[in-house]
């Protein structure tokens, strides 16, 4: 069993959706403007959480790191690396549902179209219930 387990995990490893995702990281990860945008952000993100954890938190500080943080995350959004990178991990998260929901499947668990189950088995798609 444990061998079939690794030939899935090769499969996976070897999908379109899995190489298309870590392409898609690497892509992020590698862009110079990503890198710091990304380290302004945790900078800002670890500086609130210093403020907001001490006594005497400066409260127009902390209003203003969190205007700095939405900015600097929609900036994020608005990258097309960012883009793609969440499509990818979108994509093989989807292959994993779908392995998962044939596996439950297989041995009468509940899978993610059975998880909405109401007992009224007409229309069902064979939840196994």
């Amino acid at each position: 069993m444990i061998e079939l387990a690794r030939e899935l995990g090769l499969a996976l490893a070897n999908s379109c959706e899995f190489v298309q995702m870590k392409q898609a990281q690497s892509d992020f990860e590698g862009n110079e403007a990503i890198a710091k945008l990304m380290q302004e952000l945790n900078d800002k993100r670890d500086r609130l959480i210093s403020i907001l954890a001490s006594d005497e938190g400066d409260d127009l500080e902390a209003v203003s790191l969190t205007n700095d943080i939405d900015r600097l995350e929609a900036q994020l959004r608005e990258s097309p690396l960012y883009s793609e990178l969440i499509a990818a991990q979108s994509a093989f998260s989807a292959v994993l549902t779908a392995v998962n929901d044939e596996i439950n499947a297989c041995i009468g668990a509940e899978t993610s179209d059975s998880s909405s189950c109401n007992g009224d088995c007409g229309g069902c798609g064979g939840c196994k219930h």
